[in-house]
């Protein structure tokens, strides 16, 4: 199931720099408190029994109480298997544009919740067949999930935002880091106007935007048993150290923790 991606962390004190996700993500809290945080809402505190629908593209983190512990469920879900679902019940639930449409939101409703931790306790369970994963997956999202989601659109930027896409595609094929500088010169446009439409349209700075990017990359890459010896300079990091870093305070993990986890679970 390449479109679907869950984890669980227990009694974790973690905390994660803002980033966004090209999926749309789904959090459960199952014990203890945490302040959910984004550009693109106010924030907001949540405990136990709260989902956080986050959609595609959103700039977000999500942090524990300080001093305190907690437990939390996370589900990842492809864009393009959950628009061609959508377009299955009639239900428009994301743009195909590679940038925030809709805004985040926290739910508080206890039939929900126990349905989402069902859906994803199947998931995770080894025992259960492929097929029988993905009807659950599907039946939860369609019947359970999907009917208390509230879609808001966010406000669209008009200030240069002509220039954000075009923006959005060189770092995407830049193999390394692209500089203010850069940016601005091959846009034409001042370094305030790239710091001004990236922050406004995607809640990053341009050098958080490139970051969030490799990120991901680094995670479809792990996902292919690929060597991590290698990894750090082929996306342009600076040393195999700052990779790390920077890895684990976007997913919690180490790269090689990510890589075993997803190794167990997916490639045998």
């Amino acid at each position: 199931m390449p479109y679907v991606e869950t984890r669980r962390a227990c009694q974790s004190c973690i905390c994660y720099k803002a980033h966004s996700h090209p999926t749309l993500s789904i959090g459960a809290v199952d014990a203890g408190q945490s302040v959910f945080a984004s550009a693109f809402t106010d924030e907001v505190t949540i405990q136990k029994g709260s989902l956080v629908v986050i959609p595609a593209h959103i700039e977000h983190s999500c942090n524990p109480v300080p001093h305190q512990h907690w437990s939390y469920q996370m589900l990842h879900i492809d864009a393009t298997w959950l628009e061609q679902l959508s377009s299955e019940v009639h239900a428009l639930l994301l743009e195909k544009m590679p940038m925030p449409q809709l805004k985040p939101f926290v739910l508080h409703d206890s039939v929900a919740y126990h349905a989402f931790c069902q859906m994803n306790q199947t998931l995770f369970d080894s025992h259960v067949l492929i097929a029988e994963k993905e009807h659950t997956l599907i039946e939860c999202l369609t019947q359970l999930l999907f009917p208390y989601i509230d879609w808001q659109q966010l406000p669209q930027h008009v200030y240069f935002y002509q220039h954000l896409q075009r923006l959005m595609t060189l770092c995407h094929q830049a193999q390394g880091f692209l500089s203010l500088q850069q940016l601005a010169e091959k846009i034409g446009v001042s370094r305030y106007v790239i710091i001004r439409l990236f922050k406004a349209n995607l809640g990053l700075t341009p050098h958080l935007f490139q970051i969030n990017l490799k990120i991901h990359q680094a995670r479809q890459i792990l996902k292919t048993g690929a060597k991590i010896s290698t990894l750090a300079t082929d996306l342009g990091f600076s040393d195999q150290s700052h990779f790390h870093k920077v890895f684990k305070a976007h997913t919690g993990v180490t790269p090689k923790q990510y890589q075993q986890g997803f190794s167990r679970t997916f490639l045998q």
